[in-house]
């Protein structure tokens, strides 16, 4: 099973795919779509919406993981990611792809034990399970917690 997990963000769209077949992890592909700061709200979800579905198109994933963003103190930036939540969302439902949605504290506690893990704490746990691949293919924290939730999910669905 192909699993792409999703860290959304306007400028910074964390992605990482990884097969699963017969109980054997393969991290296929991470990358960060960013998205240009400097253009116009609209312009950068245009942006993130033409990117995103031509990555679905490429890789076709069979099931989908996003994470759930934390309403913050700052409810303007909130409001952005949400919005790139829902470009993702829609890509998807117009792919056919099943989602699920994960809290980070969900996932965080999943891995770490911890729901409320640092990133440090997160990033050593993953390398001590993906082995060598992670520093080769795992460049930011956007990929790193998109990492994080597509292995959650491929645990939860007892692929692994």
């Amino acid at each position: 099973m192909k699993i792409l997990g999703v860290d959304p963000g306007l400028l910074n769209l964390g992605c990482v795919l990884l097969e699963v077949k017969e109980k054997k992890l393969n991290l296929i592909k991470a990358e960060t779509i960013k998205a240009p700061p400097k253009q116009s709200l609209s312009q950068r979800l245009f942006f993130l919406y033409q990117a995103f579905k031509k990555l679905l198109k490429s890789e076709r994933p069979e099931f989908l993981v996003v994470e759930e963003p934390i309403p913050k103190i700052n409810p303007h930036s909130t409001a952005k990611v949400f919005q790139a939540q829902a470009i993702v969302l829609i890509i998807a439902e117009e792919e056919s792809i099943p989602i699920r949605y994960y809290n980070p504290s969900f996932w965080k506690k999943y891995l770490c034990g911890d729901g409320k893990a640092t990133k440090a704490e997160v990033k050593n746990f993953l390398k001590a399970f993906i082995g060598k691949e992670f520093d080769a293919k795992i460049k930011d924290e956007h990929t790193t917690d998109a990492l994080a939730m597509a292995l959650v999910l491929a645990l939860d669905l007892n692929l692994l």
